[in-house]
């Protein structure tokens, strides 16, 4: 199927590096707690590693903390329903649970990890809000779809923060989250209804080896400086790719690698207006990958097929980095098996360009949601807890999800803590994502059309005929008519955002 097609690609290429499949074959995507939405028990023996339990040492059952939360009678099973893509929020909402409740209860997860897709998960979503058709208590979808649920057509059953109680102002002063986050999880009314918890910034990553042998410097800041980060403009980048060429090497492998560097949203109603005409900054792009490819500065690899992992295992050409995204964390033991001599030879630095590269929505509450005080509790506890019991401290502190660092939105939470990554030769990562989320909110510039009405993401339809354009079978314009063509098919067959 093109639509899971897409949001496999779309999963790979927000891994910070896959292994062997780089990061994206080790990333702790589980979240599915077991349970069908029909209450049947799925079969746990078969689940891989991506969806394995927190580690033992987080699981063991404590005495539930004293707290101030409503405590249901004894006898009434409590249930918390969760539909989300976020695919750890279950495992999540679960832990909080059992060390806080001491009365009868099920976290009950719906997510795409292994019968349902995007979609699936979307459907459901609307089908529970509009409709009431099974309780739903917390949801969290892909961001392209996000917009209606915040602002849209289902933003009236869609329920504010501060109505469970939660002293919204008072918590985002301690959290530091930059704004171009929060005023994207408000709804008409101004107030809050979404929050994520990851972070979503655009990151170089390099070899320090190729670095020192070329520009006589691995320091990540200096590299930054030479690529031209930060800049929003190609001309460094050009510069660097031109002397790296000199001494035998790619800047990048193929043109995949440079997407992470526009901005890929496209609103559904300008893509069927008469005039429609692809953004500036997408037909730059294409000149920008042409000039690489024609001078050799990179080639026309394909992102993820065999010959790009073995340039970036430094088992195929020379290759001095590419682009990836610091959402998800780095497993430095399946790093090492999938790297081997090359395994701490990385760091990560700002790119060139800074854009959003956000894969969910923030996490929300279904208005007809069962238990209000106890889910306060959770998303509370969730989004805006900067303690060292909040989720975001734990995350960022690898003391949940088998010891993994994920790195998180709340800038506070980032300048408390470290994220050594032996595969980026032990470089702390928060520094970088600091500045990343710093430069986001510089840049913040939102576009109503998008934050109303959701957006396609079109880097499938979009690579394919840049790869065409850039390898002389087919002219700039027929490229992009084609791009346009082949994504309004695909939204009149599919109805799909990704």
């Amino acid at each position: 199927m093109k639509t899971n097609k897409k949001r496999t690609i779309l999963i790979l290429g927000l891994c910070l590096f896959a292994v062997a499949a780089i990061i994206c074959a080790v990333l702790l995507l589980g979240g599915n707690t077991g349970v069908s939405p029909d209450n049947e028990v799925l079969d746990q023996g078969s689940v891989p590693p991506s969806q394995t339990p927190l580690a033992e040492e987080n699981d063991v059952v404590q005495e539930p903390a004293v707290t101030d939360e409503p405590q249901p009678a004894k006898e009434d099973k409590v249930y918390i329903r969760v539909y989300t893509t976020y695919r750890e929020l279950g495992r999540a909402i679960e832990k909080y649970a059992r060390e806080n409740w001491d009365f009868d209860f099920e976290v009950k997860t719906w997510d795409d990890a292994m019968y349902y897709g995007y979609n699936d998960i979307v459907n459901m979503v609307d089908d529970n809000l509009k409709n009431n058709a099974e309780p739903m208590e917390i949801f969290c979808v892909p961001s392209a779809y996000a917009p209606k649920y915040i602002r849209g057509e289902f933003s009236q059953y869609v329920l504010p923060y501060e109505e469970l109680g939660i002293d919204v102002d008072a918590l985002l002063g301690k959290m530091d989250i930059p704004q171009y986050i929060i005023d994207a999880g408000k709804n008409r009314d101004g107030k809050i209804v979404a929050l994520p918890v990851l972070s979503d910034a655009n990151v170089f990553m390099y070899r320090r080896s190729v670095a020192r042998e070329v520009f006589g410097t691995d320091d990540p800041d200096k590299i930054s400086e030479i690529i031209g980060g930060g800049t929003q403009s190609w001309d460094k980048f050009l510069e660097a790719a031109k002397t790296l060429k000199k001494h035998g090497y790619y800047i990048v492998s193929g043109p995949g690698d440079l997407f992470y560097l526009i901005n890929e949203k496209c609103s559904v109603s300008d893509l069927f207006s008469e005039d429609f005409r692809i953004k500036p900054e997408w037909e730059k792009f294409m000149d920008i990958a042409k000039l690489l490819y024609d001078n050799g500065y990179m080639k026309d690899t394909e992102l993820w097929s065999e010959e790009w992992y073995n340039d970036t295992r430094g088992k195929g050409d020379k290759v001095f980095g590419t682009f990836t995204v610091t959402e998800y964390r780095y497993d430095d033991q399946g790093l090492k098996n999938g790297y081997g001599d090359i395994f701490g030879d990385w760091a990560i630095c700002l790119p060139p360009f800074q854009v959003q590269t956000d894969s969910y929505s923030g996490i929300m509450v279904s208005k007809n949601a069962a238990n209000k005080e106890l889910v306060k509790s959770i998303i509370e506890w969730l989004t805006l807890d900067g303690s060292e019991t909040g989720y975001q401290y734990l995350i960022a502190n690898g003391r949940i999800f088998d010891g993994q660092r994920f790195t998180v939105i709340s800038r506070t939470v980032l300048n408390e803590t470290e994220n050594i990554v032996g595969f980026l030769g032990n470089q702390d990562v928060n520094p970088v994502v600091h500045n990343a989320l710093n430069r986001l909110e510089e840049l913040y510039n939102p576009d109503p059309k998008t934050e109303d009405e959701g957006y396609l993401v079109i880097y499938w339809e979009f690579m394919t005929e840049t790869n065409a354009y850039i390898r002389g079978e087919k002219s700039k314009e027929t490229a992009i008519s084609d791009f346009i063509e082949g994504i309004r098919r695909r939204w009149k067959e599919t109805g799909s955002m990704w």
